[in-house]
């Protein structure tokens, strides 16, 4: 008998949360899961407490890559060993609640939804905090503006999809947003989707996992530049008109201005060339009026 629901963990070097993720999930009120561990060529003892857990519990699954391709890649290689019928996702320095597995199948079972969102607490520095996701609309459109707004998240972790519909997803190959693109193309492919206002996952803020280092903050840029060109392309391709989704669109593309400018990231260009609607053009306009002020300071400076 195949299980309800199939649990995937990306992990890579989390030695120091990998426990409390584990046993969050091993102790849910929920006992028909599969729990998937897909170690990402970890370089620390991850792959071997892993190994330990799973000759414990039978239900734990490890998969163990012999490279890093991150989490985007490292998810979708546990799609492909999943059997359950809905997929939840856990990122593995984080934590669930012991009845979200509960609570998530049966508002699916029960309304027949495709897809399930719930709340998320959020620890940072010791503190606790919810982070509430907008259902006040629970159309298609305005529930991927939500998400390009950061109204709601994105995250893949507080939401329960059925596997049939992530069988016709496309994973990016970047990890860096690429919960935009798989989510998206989730919302678009469901045929119903339920919201549960209770916070069932805790999401732990690591700035361990975020570098300093300029290479990898350019690396990450560009990461994020290619998902957001797929996910333009995937709305454009979808919807045809993406002035659907202004203002959000349009103001979220031009938040990424300075850091792309900052970094000198040509490919923002081809992002705008995509997506062209107003803030295209008023980009256009004021880089202009930059260069032309500069033309004329230079001009003056000579002189």
């Amino acid at each position: 008998m195949n299980p309800n629901i199939s649990v995937i963990v990306p992990v890579y070097n989390s030695e120091t949360y990998i426990n409390q993720c584990i046993d969050s999930i091993l102790n849910q009120t929920f006992s028909n899961f599969e729990l998937i561990l897909v170690d990402d060529f970890s370089q620390d003892n991850s792959p071997k407490i892993c190994d330990d857990y799973s000759k414990k519990d039978k239900r734990i699954n490890i998969i163990h890559k012999n490279k890093n391709e991150g989490s985007s890649l490292a998810r979708k290689t546990g799609l492909n060993f999943a059997t359950g019928d809905y997929i939840q996702f856990v990122d593995s320095d984080d934590w669930i609640e012991p009845d979200m597995l509960e609570k998530l199948y049966q508002k699916a079972v029960v309304e027949n939804n495709d897809l399930v969102i719930c709340n998320v607490y959020y620890f940072e520095n010791n503190k606790k905090d919810i982070i509430k996701q907008d259902f006040s609309k629970s159309d298609k459109i305005s529930l991927i503006k939500n998400i390009i707004a950061i109204k709601s998240k994105a995250y893949l972790f507080n939401k329960l999809i059925k596997r049939d519909l992530l069988s016709i997803v496309n994973f990016p190959e970047d990890s860096r947003s690429e919960d935009y693109v798989i989510t998206v193309q989730n919302i678009y492919n469901s045929q119903s989707i339920g919201f549960i206002n209770d916070p069932l996952y805790n999401y732990r803020y690591n700035s361990l996992s975020l570098s300093n280092n300029e290479e990898t903050k350019l690396r990450g840029l560009l990461e994020e530049n290619k998902n957001w060109r797929l996910l333009l392309l995937y709305l454009k391709e979808k919807y045809n008109n993406l002035s659907i989704f202004e203002p959000e669109l349009g103001a979220r593309l031009n938040s990424f201005r300075y850091l792309y400018n900052k970094y000198n990231i040509p490919e923002l260009n081809e992002l705008f060339k995509i997506y062209q609607g107003k803030y295209y053009f008023f980009y256009k306009i004021k880089r202009e009026i930059k260069l032309f002020i500069k033309k004329i300071l230079y001009l003056i400076m000579k002189n």
